[in-house]
């Protein structure tokens, strides 16, 4: 296996360098055209910040179910700067998948089956993200083709769908994330046909991002008729990425129950592969 931490070009935003850390597995002599599915995780935090606890474990668990993985260490919030951060964090994501596209020959990955794991903020992103991607103007400004930006599928954990439905509770933080007005507040609202398969999982009792964010989404993907799959747990706290000890911030943040969403998240993967 092999670890690379790659810094992407700066993304017009502050002074943090974005970068991109890949979990590759070498494939045994046996197996040497062998091409795996790929994630490409986006860490929650606010937008202030990538979590840790979102990030590696998250790309190891990946691992361990024969994908390549990949972590996005993306452009967030910077003091020093009066303009709004988004599109930033977009862009730094389209650089990402497209250079992933660029070496999925040495990393040995299917560029066909490539999608996105987003927690949170980092599900805001993906979510938004993805509408951005068949932009011509956003893209010619990331400087990356249509076909190096795509996707096909996203899953979203405990997602910020909507910047005024419940996070940030702060408008005025919500206005360093996003200008007012900006269709890029409300991602269910940028749902079309085109936006790929999305698995969502959230929870009930989530006081930090109200359920009703992954229930907004949810809505509009079945009205566009993009196939999807919500998942809503009866119990858990914000921010639990994978649910597992090992993850865990708090007491009782580990629950078996829902640890399984990752199992359950790629096998829904696997029946869209299997479906084409």
């Amino acid at each position: 296996m092999r670890v690379e931490k790659i810094e992407l070009p700066e993304a017009g935003y502050g002074t943090k360098a974005a970068t991109l850390t890949a979990y590759v597995q070498d494939n045994i002599e046996d197996q040497a055209a062998r091409r795996r599915p790929a994630a490409l995780v986006c860490p929650g935090g606010g937008y202030a910040f990538c979590s840790d606890r979102e990030g590696e474990p998250i790309a190891l668990a990946l691992l361990a179910r024969e994908y390549q993985a990949f972590v996005l260490d993306y452009t967030v919030i910077d003091a020093t700067e009066a303009a709004p951060l988004l599109p930033a964090p977009q862009i730094d994501l389209a650089r990402a998948l497209a250079l992933v596209r660029s070496c999925a020959g040495d990393w040995h990955v299917d560029e066909a089956r490539i999608g996105l794991i987003g927690c949170s903020a980092g599900a805001h992103l993906c979510a938004t993200y993805t509408a951005l991607a068949r932009d011509d103007a956003f893209l010619a400004h990331a400087g990356v083709s249509a076909a190096e930006a795509r996707v096909a599928w996203q899953i979203l954990c405990y997602p910020v769908v909507d910047l005024e439905v419940g996070w940030p509770p702060d408008p005025a933080y919500a206005a360093r994330i996003c200008e007012e007005g900006s269709p890029l507040r409300h991602a269910q609202d940028l749902v079309s046909d085109a936006t790929p398969p999305t698995f969502l999982w959230h929870t009930v009792v989530d006081e930090t991002v109200p359920v009703r964010n992954a229930y907004l989404y949810a809505q509009a993907l079945a009205e566009a008729g993009v196939d999807h799959e919500l998942h809503v747990f009866h119990e858990g706290r914000h921010g639990l990425s994978l649910a597992t000890e090992q993850t865990s911030h708090y007491a009782g943040d580990a629950l078996p129950h829902l640890a399984r969403w990752l199992d359950l998240a790629l096998e829904w993967v696997d029946e869209l592969t299997d479906e084409k």
